[in-house]
């Protein structure tokens, strides 16, 4: 009983320094931040280029620059987009107007601005293209961003209210805005819409006139009905800085899209971005998905090319 006894008690003790001394086992490291990589300027011919070739991009991006590109777009129908369905890529609609400003009568009373998205057939030109571009609730998804760079299409540029005409037509806009919303997700089950912020709105405020920051709030109420939110960066000074701030201020309004990103500064936007510990903070704060807006955007050789494949073979989703 004697010897059986001190055996127990060497027995606990030897478990006990056993214990102190294990090593931890090593955590295994956050899984890595990931994002939705697209290319455009059109689904037809978006997939030839040869970062989709080689790397893992799975959304291909196509611009409506107005009427004008109605006949040919409805012809993807039956063509472009249900091959792109199949072939699992989700698609993303960019709705743009370039039409001349001018005077634009509306419920809120004379306004200045682009007509197009006001006018009588913009909604049923919003209904073919959600016709054309449809797919199955269970499928792959067509984002859609409207009114990309919307910010410009007023005749007075980023402020809500520098004037009454202006004012007028961002109300205005405010409700032709969530009537597409309205006439995408009725017609394409697997439709998600988006308002599109030019990703210069953050860099100044003007709180007098709704402008610069200060113009988010005014748009609080359709962010919030949207099913993500988008911005675009073109030929910024600072890329970066712009996908960092549009990112965390539309981020509190749910999940972001870079809807398309043309740098000037290609190779240096990429280093800087695309880091394991840069793309954890831009996911943590919503961002999804990054499109390259088209083929000039991604050279298909050299070294830059090399650069982007590697990035987006590295975070793609």
């Amino acid at each position: 009983m004697k010897h059986a006894a001190v055996r127990l008690a060497l027995a606990a003790a030897l478990a006990a320094v056993a214990a102190a001394c294990t090593v931890p086992r090593p955590v295994p490291p956050p899984s890595q931040p990931r994002l939705v990589f697209s290319m455009g300027p059109e689904a037809s011919d978006a997939d030839d280029h040869r970062l989709v070739r080689e790397a893992p991009v799975r959304m291909l991006s196509s611009w409506y620059n107005g009427p004008g590109d109605l006949a040919w777009m409805t012809g993807w129908r039956t063509t472009v987009v249900p091959d792109a369905y199949r072939r699992g890529f989700a698609l993303h609609l960019i709705v743009w107007s370039g039409d001349p400003e001018g005077t634009v009568s509306t419920p809120y009373g004379t306004a200045c601005g682009r007509a197009y998205p006001l006018s009588d057939r913009f909604l049923a030109d919003m209904r073919e293209l959600a016709r054309t571009f449809a797919g199955t609730a269970s499928g792959p998804p067509l984002y859609v961003t409207l009114f990309t760079e919307f910010q410009t299409f007023a005749c007075t540029d980023n402020q809500w209210n520098p004037d009454p005409r202006t004012n007028n037509y961002w109300r205005a806009l405010k409700d032709r805005y969530l009537d597409a919303v309205d006439v995408f997700r009725s017609t394409a089950p697997n439709a998600r819409v988006s308002l599109g912020w030019g990703g210069w709105q953050h860099r100044w405020d003007s709180p007098a006139t709704g402008g610069g920051r200060s113009m988010f709030r005014h748009f609080e109420d359709v962010m919030r009905a949207s099913d993500f939110q988008s911005f675009q960066v073109m030929h910024s000074p600072d890329a970066p800085g712009d996908v960092r701030a549009m990112t965390e201020v539309l981020g509190r309004y749910g999940a972001v899209m870079l809807a398309h990103y043309k740098p000037d500064h290609l190779d240096a936007d990429v280093r800087d971005l695309f880091t394991d510990s840069s793309v954890r903070a831009l996911t943590a704060d919503g961002l999804f998905a990054f499109g390259f807006m088209d083929a000039p955007s991604v050279p298909e050789t050299g070294p830059s090319f090399d650069l982007v494949r590697s990035a987006v073979t590295r975070y793609a989703r």
